[in-house]
Formats: C-alpha cells, sequence, structure tokens
C-alpha cells in the first residue's frame, strides 16, 4: 500500500465519524444560540466546516509523525550508549497514539477507496471551477445604466450605513434578483427588468440594503473560502449539510442588518416577501454570485425578521463563548480518539505473537508477552533494569528487572518495530527491533537514535518463544 493510499484512507476512514460528531455538537450550538443574532450561528457553522477538515487533517498528522518516527528507527543503526535507558526521536509530549484503534484495510479496498475519493475530488473542484468562471463571465458582461434617482439615492444611504466605498450597480441579464458578485472591488447586479419594475421605495430599500449587507460582511470572498473547503470534504453528506446551514445562517444574517435600513422589521418582511412574488427565482444556480432568494429558505427568513433576536450583550458573549469551547473541545477530543490504519491484518501478525525469552548464560534477562487484541499488537517486556556493552553485545548488568508496556507496534514482513516505555507519556522509550528467523527464533537490536560516539551493537539478542497466545 503506498504511503498516498494510506494516509488517504486514514483521512476517510476517520472523517466519516468525526464529522457526524463535529455536527451534532453544531447542531446543539445551534440551538443554544437560536435567540441570539443569527451571526454567530453562522460562526458556528463556519467553525464547524472548518473543524470537518482540521480535524481529520490532524489525525493523520499525529500518526504520520508516529509512522515517521518508526520509518527513522528502521534506517537508524542499533547503537548502545547508557546503561539504564535508550533514547529515541522525540515524539508528543502527550502521547495521543495510545487513544487509536486500529482498522485493518485490504490493499485492494484501500486503493479502490483512493480512486474513489480522488474522482469525487476532482468533480468538486471542476465543478467550482466551472462556476468560478462562469461567475466571472456575469460579472464581465454587467454593464452601467442610468438609475433613478430614487434607487440612487437609497444605495448611497446604505453605503454609509454600512461604511462601505463606491460600490457601482450593474445590470445585467444572467440575474433574476439582485446578487453581489466582487473579489477586490464588490458590485451589485439589478437585473435587466429590475429598474423597470413598479417597487414601492421600501422594496427597492430592503433588496439593496441586503445586498449591502452581504458586501459589508465580505460574504462572497468568504463563501468561495468555505467552497474550498468543502471540496475537501465533499464526500460527507453531514459536511454538504454543515454547509447549507452555513448558506441559510448567511442570509439570517444579512436580513437582520437589512431590516435595520428600514422603519421595522415587519416592514422589512412585508417588502421581502412582495419581492419573492414580483421577481423569478431563476433557473438553477450556476455562479456563486450572491443573490436576494438563493436559499430557498424565504418562510424562515420572514419568521425570523418578525420575532426579533435582540439578545443582550452579555448573554450573546457568553453564548458565543460556550459555543465556540464546545466545538474546539469537542474537535480536539475526537482528534485524538481515532482510527489508525493497521499495516497487516490481525492473521499476519499473529506469527508475532506468544510469549519470547532472551538469555544470558543461562538466565533470562529479556521477556517480551505478545498477543493480538482487536487488530493491534501489544503486550508486556519484562527486562533487566541495566545493561552494559562489551565487544559488539549488550548484556544485562543487574538481577533487578522492571516491566513496561508495549504500546506501539509496526509490522513489515517478518520484521517488527516495537516501543516499549512504562506509560504513554514516558519521554524516553526504547526501540526494538525484532526479527523473525524461524518458526519459534528471532532477533532483536535496540535502536536509538544516530550518535557518532556511541558503540555500535553488532551481536544481537537471540529469542525463542517459549508458548503461544
Amino acid at each position: 500500500m503506498s504511503e498516498a493510499s494510506r494516509w488517504l484512507t486514514t483521512f476517510f476512514l476517520n472523517a466519516i465519524w468525526q464529522i457526524t460528531a463535529i455536527t451534532l455538537f453544531a447542531l446543539l450550538c445551534d440551538r443554544l444560540l437560536q435567540r441570539m443574532p443569527s451571526r454567530y450561528m453562522h460562526r458556528v457553522w463556519v467553525l464547524a466546516l472548518i473543524c470537518c477538515l482540521l480535524v481529520p487533517l490532524t489525525t493523520v498528522l499525529i500518526q504520520s509523525r508516529s509512522g515517521a518516527a518508526m520509518e527513522d528507527a528502521k534506517s537508524t543503526e542499533p547503537v548502545a550508549n547508557r546503561t539504564t535507558t535508550y533514547s529515541s526521536s522525540p515524539g508528543l509530549a502527550i502521547s495521543l497514539r495510545s487513544m487509536s484503534h486500529s482498522v485493518y484495510v485490504p490493499p485492494i479496498l484501500s486503493g479502490a477507496l483512493m480512486w474513489t475519493l480522488a474522482m469525487l475530488l476532482l468533480y468538486r473542484a471542476t465543478r467550482l471551477g466551472l462556476i468560478v468562471y462562469s461567475t466571472y463571465r456575469i460579472r464581465q458582461s454587467a454593464y452601467e445604466q442610468e438609475v433613478p434617482l430614487c434607487l440612487s439615492r437609497l444605495a448611497e444611504q446604505c453605503r454609509r450605513a454600512f461604511s462601505l466605498p463606491i460600490t457601482p450597480l450593474l445590470c445585467s441579464a444572467h440575474v433574476s434578483t439582485p446578487a453581489t458578485v466582487g473579489l477586490l472591488q464588490s458590485v451589485v447586479l439589478l437585473p435587466e427588468n429590475f429598474l423597470a419594475s413598479d417597487f414601492s421605495e421600501h422594496d427597492l430599500a430592503s433588496a439593496l440594503s441586503h445586498e449591502f449587507a452581504h458586501i459589508r460582511r465580505r460574504d462572497f470572498v468568504l463563501n468561495l473560502l468555505y467552497e474550498v473547503v468543502y471540496v475537501a470534504v465533499y464526500f460527507h453528506p453531514f459536511a454538504t449539510f454543515i454547509k447549507s446551514q452555513i448558506d441559510r445562517t448567511r442570509e439570517l444574517a444579512c436580513d437582520e442588518m437589512a431590516a435595520h435600513m428600514l422603519p421595522s422589521g415587519t416592514c422589512y418582511a412585508s417588502s421581502l416577501l412582495h419581492l419573492a412574488q414580483s421577481m423569478s427565482s431563476g433557473p438553477a444556480r450556476s455562479s456563486y454570485a450572491l443573490g436576494l432568494f438563493d436559499t430557498n429558505t424565504l418562510e424562515e427568513r420572514i419568521v425570523n425578521i418578525l420575532k426579533g433576536n435582540d439578545g443582550g450583550r452579555k448573554w450573546v458573549r457568553a453564548f458565543k463563548l460556550a459555543a465556540v469551547c464546545l466545538v474546539g473541545t469537542v474537535a480536539l477530543g475526537i482528534s485524538v480518539f481515532s482510527l489508525k490504519l493497521a499495516a497487516q491484518s490481525a492473521t499476519d501478525l499473529k506469527h508475532f505473537a506468544g510469549t519470547w525469552e532472551c538469555k544470558y548464560k543461562g538466565r533470562t534477562f529479556f521477556t517480551l508477552k505478545m498477543a493480538v487484541k482487536d487488530g493491534t499488537l501489544g503486550g508486556t517486556a519484562i527486562h533487566s533494569t541495566r545493561v552494559s556493552w562489551v565487544d559488539g553485545e549488550i548484556i544485562p548488568d543487574s538481577n533487578e528487572t522492571t516491566s513496561d508496556k508495549i504500546f506501539e507496534t509496526h509490522a513489515s514482513g517478518e520484521e517488527l518495530l516495537i516501543k516499549i516505555a512504562d506509560g504513554p507519556n514516558d519521554s524516553d522509550p526504547i526501540s526494538l527491533r525484532f526479527t523473525l528467523t524461524g518458526k519459534d527464533e528471532a532477533e532483536a537490536k535496540l535502536v536509538v537514535e544516530k550518535q557518532p560516539d556511541a558503540p555500535t551493537q553488532t551481536k544481537p539478542w537471540h529469542f525463542q518463544r517459549v508458548s503461544n497466545p
């Protein structure tokens, strides 16, 4: 299995349940913020989408760092330069690997999964590129037209209210409702029949204030960034749900900002309804221009404006902090409890299982007790507390023994890399390269960092399997 296939499979396996958990906790936060301004719900869903990508990626990075440390051990010459413990390449201060659960995926399934995800990624990225290009073409084809004095005055009021630079009003034959586009300079696109329509001043103010709210919030640029993040997690249905919630709460937040430009929320809701009845929603969306009725949530938007969301500052800050802490804590927690791709199946690991003993002058000084559980090879190691180096051979230098845990193993054919420590937070674990030489026989060498002045262990330890699990 290639490294790309291995890490992509690890990302997919963890993303399946991690994104599900993130969605559930984001829903909980959304319920807690129901009576708060919609911009806070919007931020929760944005944070959830970012976590959908970062949490599985963090899991992959943690495991790749662990794997890299073991790969370094493979290329490191066995040495011995101390009499008690042996150092290896430094790892994380807190061991997250001990909370991982190994899962074996056959190479053929992993390969099929990699190609499927690659095709989905390519499809979504291509679709995003085409729609961005379509949006660019719409912007390029927009043209200036003389704007009625009333509309120009309302646009100037909105611009000043939202503290925006001069924003052009352009006409376009490719939009059916007022819409906002623009990366560096935002513009408001108006349908060709919008200027000739018999809309009241309140209707025009509602349409313009909503689009200027999008510009004030920089929604066009941010929406494109969210789409880029969404490409990577497009395969998960809950990621699609989270993206829809971002779009929904974005429109609610803009409505709440725009409603302040009218005499009352009721007036804004009435104008919004009249605009929806007067304008066609048009064909399926083919651009990322932020239109007035893109999300098909008109009823919810009107209800939201009519009920009002005027939480006090103290409660707004409290709920906002609670939501961010909750989602952040969950993201960190579920990145710890992760699924790890097993290098070999449980059947392949069983030929390492059993009780292995290494003797020096008839006395056992190193015992490995290994067993396969839940697809992972683990166990305990009982060894002398002190050893010394004599002519390329490491021999016991004390009758005292200590028991440590085998907390990580990496198998490759007949070779097994073992990490032994008295706990997951041990900063100085023992690394052991264990190689099968017969049915019940094996050789092992200690592995530590490359140190120019350290002596080399030229004579391996010989282990004998004395019992099977």
